[in-house]
């Protein structure tokens, strides 16, 4: 301002010529010829700077416009701009829209989001173990977001189960527990009314696993009875079910947040918020279509009662008793409880090792040494055991 001053009043003497006033000041004609007439029309204050904005911008969002996208994200706050702009085009028919960055422009101008940069992926998934989805009831992801205290000091275990390939929300139910009578009866509902999966993966935790043969509690022997085949993924690696717990942090901030006094209400705002998700909340994995477009019942029924397992022939079937022990040559081996009046295969191979297999899932092996001191005489040897060498009686230590 203070070289701009000193440019007009240089100008106003008459002492020099505006040619050569451009000249020192370095600045063009046209910019002094400029300089001057703001001066001779509005004096010393016309000389400061203005603003470049245009003073009319006729592609500008509408007020209206504006406050549909407000309102709407007042009702989904976890969404974000494509999201809002399908629904707005979809569910209330607005066109002409503006695009997605303007809509992440309008909700910063307004409070209502902040940038932020997305976390790079540290954990990679290995997709060698796990199922690829190639069709809906292919693969169904099971899992319980944790339990929450209700406002009535009452407890809340969310199991939730969804279909993998259309992200499909199949069930999200309000348990008082996670033990397995009553998650039996929650999976039961829901085969009854959307069939049977091919395959339901699961993680470590009760009731799904246990610590027993082939990682298998009474849940999931329950499964493979069904036809089921149950997928583990590995200890603490959530990644592998990733697009799960993707869904748990909607579940979370949509539905729980706060929660509500009683198990019933809370199951009501999951209902609403189970519809919302699988009807309304368009999926940017499925280019932006609704779970429930992607989705349909499976043909295969839910049997109500247990049909037994059928082994290749050469097997020898037996059953086991109610605690799950098995009595096979004499010797009785345990094989756990869940496996109860189950009925099982055993694989008597060339080299003599007896195979135990409870549907295509090999258990272990039959194993009997007289010799062993630390463990029972008859056992059951993991799979991946490695027989150890033959010991003297008399040693107190083995090799």
């Amino acid at each position: 301002m203070e070289e701009i001053n000193r440019f007009v009043m240089l100008a106003a003497s008459g002492r020099f010529t505006l040619t050569e006033l451009c000249h020192d000041f370095g600045v063009s004609r046209k910019t002094g010829h400029k300089w001057l007439c703001r001066y001779e029309a509005e004096g010393l204050p016309g000389l400061r700077p203005r603003s470049r904005a245009p003073r009319s911008c006729p592609h500008q969002t509408s007020a209206k416009i504006e406050r549909w996208i407000l309102r709407v994200r007042q009702r989904h706050r976890t969404w974000g701009p494509r999201k809002l702009r399908d629904l707005l085009q979809c569910e209330y028919g607005l066109k002409r829209l503006p695009s997605c960055s303007t809509f992440a422009r309008i909700l910063r101008r307004h409070g209502a989001s902040q940038r932020s940069r997305r976390k790079p992926g540290l954990y990679e998934v290995e997709r060698s173990t796990l199922t690829k989805a190639m069709y809906p009831n292919h693969v169904w992801t099971v899992d319980f977001k944790g339990w929450v205290m209700l406002s009535l000091l009452q407890r809340c275990d969310p199991l939730t189960v969804c279909d993998l390939f259309s992200h499909y929300v199949i069930g999200c139910r309000a348990q008082p527990n996670q033990q397995f009578g009553q998650t039996l009866r929650t999976f039961k509902a829901l085969m009854r009314r959307h069939g049977v999966p091919r395959i339901i993966r699961v993680d470590n935790g009760t009731p799904f696993a246990s610590i027993g043969l082939g990682r298998l509690s009474q849940l999931s022997v329950w499964w493979i009875n069904q036809g089921i085949c149950v997928e583990f993924t590995r200890p603490a690696h959530p990644q592998d079910n990733g697009a799960h717990e993707r869904m748990h942090k909607d579940l979370k901030a949509e539905a729980l947040t706060p929660p509500s006094p009683t198990l019933r209400a809370q199951q009501r705002r999951f209902e609403r918020w189970r519809r919302i998700y699988n009807h309304v909340r368009a999926h940017e994995a499925l280019k932006m279509k609704k779970p429930a477009q992607m989705y349909h019942r499976s043909q295969r029924r839910l049997r109500e009662n247990d049909s037994a397992l059928r082994y290749p022939k050469g097997y020898l079937v037996k059953r086991l008793s109610g605690t799950g022990h098995l009595w096979h040559d004499g010797h009785n081996y345990h094989v756990g409880e869940a496996f109860a009046l189950c009925r099982v295969g055993l694989r008597i191979k060339s080299t003599g090792r007896t195979e135990l297999y409870f549907a295509n899932r090999l258990l272990g092996y039959l194993v009997y040494d007289p010799a062993e001191q630390f463990r029972p005489k008859a056992y059951i040897a993991l799979p991946d055991h490695k027989p150890l060498a033959k010991t003297n009686p008399k040693s107190k230590s083995k090799v």
